[in-house]
This record gives structure tokens, C-alpha cells and sequence, in this order.
């Protein structure tokens, strides 16, 4: 159990720097520049790993709430999300309002955190908000299914809801010059519907987060790392053959819903929970990581704030992705940092907010 557990923690650290990193991407203009040069093609396959945040924190809350029933325990904790998201959206304005002039106000506030913009990351929180509710339900559905073979068709139907129109509807088979230059044209043909891909890919990942944990992928370690090396070459190699000559289109193929991202999020979610095996002996860097694991959350919120301090700094000083690319790693461990310091902070307030609110009760 401590194991799977510190896996868990450490699958969120790395989702969490996948967030850091996939912003990187946007603040460095990396969606700007057109797609020519090693460089812009080594940034392709960043973006093909960097892209399964999401995915992963869905995943990771379906191996670890699978068990989760409707109680007033249950309903309770969703409190200490929301004075989370509170804090950290107060943090937020203030820290804006300084780096980006925004509007700090107390009307502005909480027109802000009623519309999940006061964080502007907070897109998350609305939509996981929503998810947590549902999951005693989904539990109901998932632990009812009869075996293994059933729970995979609940999959693999939500899959073809979501996923599969982002590999059948991204094509012309009107023109041979469009599979020459496809990125000359943004059009493509619907081949299948598409309508649930957009709304059903958080439940999507949240059950295979629970057949994970019951039916880890029958793998060695090394072909499972073999398997994501080949899928990220391949998909990093795909998107930039698409938008080669021209600025990256973020077409639904690369997005979080996309087949690229599915299989990538699952190869990497079972090499990290199912086959890496992590020895940690000493206990004070178990907590540590434990520690680290829970303040990602307000963390992910918090990470606008340095974005906006550190990007504008580096794209003063440099001119080109050639010359931004070597401050990648060090930028993205830097605002990790910062942000995992501030949501520490936005902690212990909430720690003080609980503990005076149970000694008036």
C-alpha cells in the first residue's frame, strides 16, 4: 500500500510539472513560431508528454477514489477544495494586479470566483468540481459491471464517443494536395459524430484510472517505456508534419480529448503506478513527497502568478525558440518551486480558518 501510494504522489509531482511545462509552451511562443527546424520538432515531442496533465490528475483520481461512496464524510471534503480554490484565487488577483495590472477588487473578486476566472487556471476546479460529485455514482456504475471484460467495454464505448473522432475527423479525402501541405487548409471532413468528445473525456480518464488499478496492463517495464518513447516519436513527428511551414493549430488531435493523448496518458500512468517500483526507505522523504503531492493543487492554481513574473523576463533576453529552449528545464523547476512555497503558505491559512471554524462550533 505505501508503495502504490508514494507512486501516486509521485505520478502527481510529474503531472503537476507537466502543467508547469505545457504553459512554458505558450508563454515562450512556442504556438507562434512556425514549425520548421529541430528545434520546433524536439518541442513537438515535449508538448506530446507535457499535454497529458490533465489526463493524468483524472487518472490518478480514479485509482485512488474507486471506493468512494456517497456520505456526509464524503460531501464534507469538497470544502477544503473550494477554501483552497478560494485562497488561491484572492493570491491570484492580488499577484496579477501587480504583474499584469489586472482589476483587484472586492466586486471583482468574487465575480471572479463565482465564473472560475479570479485563478486563471481554475477552468480545472469547475470542471473537477463537477467530476467529484459524480464519482460515488460512476463508482456505482463501475463496481456493478459484472468482470474485466465488461468495465473494458464501458471503456472502450467511451472511448468511441470521445476519442475516435479525433482520429477520423482530422483528414480531406477531397484533395491530394491538401496530404502534400495539410497545414495549407484548417478545414477537415466529419466522418463519425462528434459531439461527447469535448464533454465526456474527465470520465473517460477516471475510469480507466479505475481499471488501472484493478487490471494494470500486462507489460515488463521496458516495453512499456519502449511503447511511449515510440508514441510520443511518432505523434510528436505526426503533429509537426501537419503544421509544418505554418504556426502550431492545436487541432483536436493533440488535445486532451485526442487518441495522441490517450495513449500516451495510459502508457505513462501504468509505467509509473503499475510497473516503477520506487525505494524510498526513509520515512521523512516519503512525508516530504506526500507533502509536496498535496500542495500541487493549490500549486497548479498558483502558477500564473510566476508565469507572468518569469516569461516576460525571458522573452526580453532572448529572440528565438533556439535561444529559449536551454531555460526550459530551469524555468519550469523554478516556478514549481515558487508556486509549491506559495501554496504552502495558502495552507497553513487554510489549516487556521478550519481550526478557529471547529473551536466556534
Amino acid at each position: 500500500m505505501k508503495t502504490r501510494l508514494l507512486n501516486c504522489d509521485i505520478l502527481r509531482i510529474i503531472a503537476f510539472s507537466f502543467v508547469v511545462g505545457v504553459h512554458s509552451l505558450s508563454y515562450a511562443e512556442f504556438y507562434v513560431t512556425p514549425m520548421t527546424g529541430t528545434t520546433m520538432l524536439f518541442l513537438n515531442f515535449l508538448r506530446c508528454l507535457f499535454i497529458t496533465c490533465v489526463p493524468l490528475f483524472l487518472v490518478l483520481s480514479g485509482y485512488l477514489m474507486i471506493e468512494k461512496t456517497l456520505s456526509k464524510n464524503y460531501l464534507k471534503k469538497l470544502s477544503r477544495i473550494i477554501v483552497t480554490y478560494i485562497l488561491c484565487s484572492i493570491a491570484c488577483m492580488v499577484g496579477l494586479h501587480f504583474t499584469e495590472n489586472g482589476v483587484f477588487s472586492i466586486k471583482h473578486l468574487i465575480s471572479g470566483i463565482l465564473s472560475f476566472t479570479a485563478a486563471p487556471y481554475a477552468w480545472y476546479v469547475n470542471m473537477y468540481l463537477g467530476l467529484y460529485l459524480l464519482i460515488p455514482f460512476l463508482n456505482i456504475l463501475w463496481n456493478n459491471l459484472k468482470n474485466k471484460q465488461e468495465k473494458l467495454y464501458l471503456i472502450i464505448v467511451l472511448s468511441i464517443l470521445t476519442v475516435l473522432p479525433t482520429l477520423f475527423n482530422i483528414f480531406r479525402f477531397d484533395s491530394l494536395n491538401w496530404w502534400i501541405h495539410p497545414a495549407n487548409s484548417r478545414d477537415y471532413q466529419q466522418l463519425i459524430p462528434n459531439f461527447w468528445q469535448e464533454i465526456l473525456y474527465p470520465i473517460l480518464y477516471y475510469f480507466i484510472g479505475c481499471y488501472l488499478k484493478q487490471f494494470p496492463l500486462k507489460m515488463s517495464t521496458k516495453k512499456n517505456t519502449l511503447y511511449l518513447m515510440i508514441s510520443i516519436l511518432l505523434f510528436g513527428l505526426f503533429n509537426y508534419y501537419r503544421d509544418y511551414g505554418f504556426t502550431f493549430y492545436g487541432s483536436i488531435f493533440s488535445n486532451y480529448f485526442s487518441f495522441e493523448c490517450l495513449i500516451v496518458t495510459v502508457l505513462f500512468a501504468n509505467l509509473v503506478l503499475c510497473n516503477l517500483h520506487f525505494k524510498i526507505s526513509n520515512e521523512k522523504v516519503i512525508k516530504f513527497i506526500s507533502k509536496v503531492s498535496y500542495l500541487t493543487f493549490g500549486a497548479y492554481l498558483l502558477s500564473k502568478i510566476f508565469d507572468s513574473w518569469f516569461y516576460p523576463f525571458l522573452l526580453d533576453h532572448t529572440s528565438t525558440m533556439k535561444e529559449r529552449l536551454p531555460f526550459f528545464i530551469p524555468i519550469i523547476i523554478l516556478i514549481m518551486i515558487c508556486s509549491l512555497l506559495l501554496s504552502f503558505i495558502i495552507d497553513l491559512v487554510q489549516q487556521l480558518i478550519f481550526k478557529v471554524c471547529k473551536q466556534k462550533k
